[in-house]
């Protein structure tokens, strides 16, 4: 799948048909996980897992992906703040969520 959407930018499409690369049931998927990411932020991981909780049908592995973009968020902040010239106070250490 991703090495035909690879051939698809390749090929400078000005649009990228995805529903030509998932079935019905991978596009559902697909179609959760873009509403999941929508409704979490960094700046509202508590109140957006218990949103996510309250709405999705989510799996194990589902929880392991949600957990993994929650890392990904410190991680990008982390960043943020190493490259940030006019830090103030203590610097962010990478341990938001653990």
């Amino acid at each position: 799948m991703i090495k035909k959407f690879m051939d698809m930018i390749k090929d400078d499409k000005d649009v990228i048909d995805v529903d030509a690369l998932m079935s019905k049931e991978e596009r559902a998927e697909y179609d959760k996980w873009l509403d999941i990411f929508k409704t979490i932020t960094p700046f509202n991981v508590p109140d957006g897992l218990n949103k996510i909780v309250d709405t999705f049908n989510t799996s194990r592995s589902d929880g392991v992906i949600l957990l993994a973009y929650i890392k990904f968020f410190e991680q990008r902040l982390l960043e943020m703040n190493k490259n940030d010239s006019k830090k103030k106070g203590k610097d962010y250490d990478g341990a938001m969520f653990g």
